[in-house]
């Protein structure tokens, strides 16, 4: 029997108004991000291992969304939590993963706040911080710190993003703070040890499922800044006078969950800075100019002048493997600060500019809604032995890009300090919202490039209590410091102090 064009109309109009259904139904939630380092980006990892979040999340692609049914067709609003971040250090500048916030000697503190709205597909966040640093100076000598330069105080966008988003995928602007990898204490190409960037992002919102597993991804194009009144954390907290044009940071994350492999996550990360005038270097396509990071190859294609090129480029592959049964999970990340000259290069020479993150995470059931969180994690930085015969530069610090790689002269990824390596071993007894954690840390401070060598030593705890809508909840790390600032038998004592105290509006 003939099929009349009628009926093919009909048909079509059928399977158009099944995907309209889909879509909308997509957008009937409001998906609101989960600020990088809160409280509730530190819980959702451990409840995934027992078991109370989304298997299929890698958290390797940060920050997390967090959905709730809404009405589309009415605008939502909410105002966020109220957050005053107090930090101080009685000797010398120390700690990392603090955002905004400076490194520096004495007292700071920063207050994040403000509203998130949406509307069907659209939505905006409003996140401001304000920072203030006394800022004193501090014990320095030629080789590290600086006078500080009295206090300091700075309004930034913070938290703050607007975007749309349907199904599985975001586009938009923001100014929030990236995680990408599977580090939990450090990540090598994007954490929060610097000020969230303004970066335009296309990217996954939730996993992409797909048939052969599922996707999460982000893709930016960035403005880089810097500020030569402060110190350069990747020069050593020292001053400088360098380019003064920002730079243009073009990033990529994906991360991949196989059908058939439950719980492991596999990816990369990849990241291309150049000045802004010379966002032209790549050739006269938009995909050349403003998305390098996808066209560019991962050797060089010619060594003489593509070392000479003011582009800096970093890249890293991860894997996280998730053991629901064993209630614990292991990492690992390997990135190198440069592109080697082939693949023969890479076999023969795996660790040149390389380096490194291991880590296992284990939960242990007390009772009730108890247990203990138990993690060690171990990022390497500072070069390998074959540096000897051929050197690769510290991570973060680049010829070409005199700023290295940093936002607001401070280190995008492990904020530990140039050339460092660290060990952490961490224990949180956890019953619902209160929490008593300690913390064992050691950081061997650029072990290659000092003849003497500086060591901290350092133990911390770390209380959480909440009373009615307040949080309280801090670190206390004393901290030993053998051959401070790279001079034999200088050993000097700091305390580093962070203290959260957050209102929950609901």
């Amino acid at each position: 029997m003939p099929i009349h064009h009628s009926q093919l109309t009909i048909h079509s109009m059928h399977r158009f108004f099944l995907f309209a259904g889909f879509l909308l139904s997509s957008l009937l939630t409001n998906a609101q991000t989960v600020t990088i380092g809160s409280l509730e980006d530190n819980d959702l990892r451990s409840k995934q291992l027992l078991g109370q979040y989304d298997s299929s999340v890698s958290f390797t692609v940060r920050p997390l969304v967090q959905y709730q049914k809404t009405d589309w067709k009415h605008p939502q609003f909410k105002v966020l939590p109220f957050t005053l971040i107090q930090q101080y250090n009685t000797h010398h500048p120390y700690g990392w993963n603090d955002g905004a916030m400076m490194a520096t000697k004495g007292y700071q503190a920063m207050i994040q706040g403000g509203v998130f709205a949406s509307y069907g597909p659209l939505e905006v966040q409003l996140m401001p911080e304000l920072v203030y640093a006394a800022n004193p100076s501090y014990e320095s000598n030629g080789t590290y710190g600086s006078n500080a330069g009295g206090a300091y105080q700075k309004i930034f966008p913070g938290q703050s993003s607007i975007k749309v988003s349907a199904g599985p995928v975001s586009l938009g602007l923001s100014s929030q703070n990236l995680w990408w990898g599977s580090g939990i204490h450090s990540s090598l190409l994007m954490s929060n040890n610097a000020p969230g960037f303004i970066h335009g992002f296309f990217g996954s919102k939730k996993p992409a499922r797909t048939p052969i597993g599922d996707f999460e991804w982000q893709l930016i194009g960035a403005k880089l800044t810097a500020d030569d009144s402060r110190a350069y954390e990747n020069f050593n907290l020292k001053p400088a006078s360098l380019h003064k044009d920002w730079r243009y940071l073009s990033a990529y994350v994906i991360s991949y969950h196989p059908k058939w492999v439950p719980g492991l996550f596999v990816g990369m990360t990849r990241a291309l800075q150049r000045y802004k005038q010379e966002i032209k270097l790549s050739g006269t396509s938009f995909l050349n100019q403003y998305i390098p990071v996808l066209t560019k190859a991962f050797q060089k294609q010619n060594a003489q002048a593509d070392d000479t090129m003011r582009t800096d480029q970093l890249a890293s592959f991860f894997v996280r493997w998730v053991l629901p049964k064993a209630k614990a999970e292991f990492y690992v990340e390997w990135g190198y600060n440069d592109y080697n000259q082939n693949v023969r290069d890479y076999l023969m020479a795996p660790t040149h500019s390389a380096a490194h993150i291991v880590g296992f995470k284990k939960i242990v059931n007390l009772r009730k809604e108890s247990y203990l969180d138990f993690g060690f994690e171990m990022t390497r930085m500072s070069q390998s032995p074959d540096y000897i015969i051929r050197e690769a530069g510290n991570w973060y610090a680049h010829g070409e890009i005199q700023q290295g790689y940093t936002q607001e002269n401070q280190i995008l990824g492990a904020g530990a300090g140039l050339g460092c390596n660290v060990q952490s071993l961490k224990t949180t007894l956890v019953n619902g919202w209160k929490q008593l954690g300690v913390l064992i840390e050691r950081v061997d401070r650029d072990p290659q490039y000092h003849a003497e060598k500086w060591n901290d030593i350092s133990i911390g705890i770390m209380p959480q209590v909440k009373y009615r809508n307040m949080i309280f909840s801090g670190i206390f790390q004393f901290i030993n410091s053998g051959n401070y600032m790279w001079e034999k038998d200088m050993n000097r004592f700091n305390l580093h102090s962070r203290v959260f105290v957050r209102y929950l509006f609901e």
